[in-house]
């Protein structure tokens, strides 16, 4: 691929920092945001533009709200040229895939992703971390140059389609953010006994938590498979009571 080819981001929150300061590295990069922060622009050597400018560059990276795809692609479409690659960054594939192959002229190449890190888990490096591609309509040389862009970064690429993904990531990103946000609401504190594990979990409040609200909802809500997942984890709570509480009689207690 041209290394002149420019990339550009539509959403400059923390994800899109992170994925600015990675594409820079071999890339122009252009950044769109509705409230663009261009100190902070210019510190990472990238440059903010409007909303079409944006869309004129050859690969185009969504890192916006699962909720806000839609009437970001819409808006976007009359913009895109032939032969850009859009590719997604929601930590649900489903929704995005159908939302992009609905939206996106056929002369425009989509490529769904879920990069399965951020700021946090990236602030010592790339290596070892994953991403998972769910290719859409995608030239496989194209496809073969970003799989060996992240591998070079020490990156694992995963391939999955957008309903393996999500009923995967429904018992895992899924259930990570569901209990960290519930046992956030119990405003723990480390002390001077605590254990490893107590420390564990505070970890995963802390990491769970610095994430928006409008990702952990749009996670709860835009994977179909996370609705099955809180029931489990309901009856499984349940379950543990009734051996810790068991009835005489009941089916639990036996």
């Amino acid at each position: 691929m041209d290394m002149s080819e420019r990339c550009s981001i539509i959403g400059f929150g923390r994800f899109g920092r992170l994925l600015a300061k990675i594409l820079r590295e071999e890339f122009p990069v252009l950044v769109y945001d509705v409230r663009p922060d261009t100190r902070i622009a210019r510190q990472l050597g990238v440059r903010c533009v409007g909303f079409e400018e944006a869309c004129h560059a050859r690969n185009v990276f969504l890192c916006t709200p699962i909720s806000a795809l839609e009437s970001v692609l819409k808006r976007a479409r009359p913009h895109l040229r032939p032969g850009t690659l859009v590719m997604d960054t929601c930590s649900v594939k489903i929704y995005p895939a159908e939302v992009m192959q609905r939206e996106l002229p056929e002369t425009v190449e989509a490529l769904a992703t879920h990069p399965l890190f951020g700021p946090d888990s990236a602030k010592n490096g790339l290596r070892g971390l994953r991403i998972v591609f769910c290719p859409l309509r995608i030239d496989n040389a194209r496809l073969l140059f970003w799989r060996d862009f992240w591998q070079r970064r020490g990156v694992i690429v995963l391939e999955k389609t957008p309903d393996e993904h999500d009923r995967l990531a429904a018992y895992s990103q899924g259930i990570t953010h569901f209990v960290g946000r519930v046992l956030g609401e119990l405003h723990l504190r480390p002390g001077d006994i605590s254990t490893r594990g107590f420390e564990d979990i505070l970890g995963v409040i802390e990491q769970t938590n610095h994430d928006t609200w409008q990702l952990f909802h749009d996670l709860q809500h835009y994977n179909p498979y996370t609705a099955q997942m809180r029931d489990d984890l309901v009856r499984a709570f349940n379950r543990i009571m009734a051996k810790l509480y068991p009835k005489e009689g009941t089916e639990e207690s036996r």
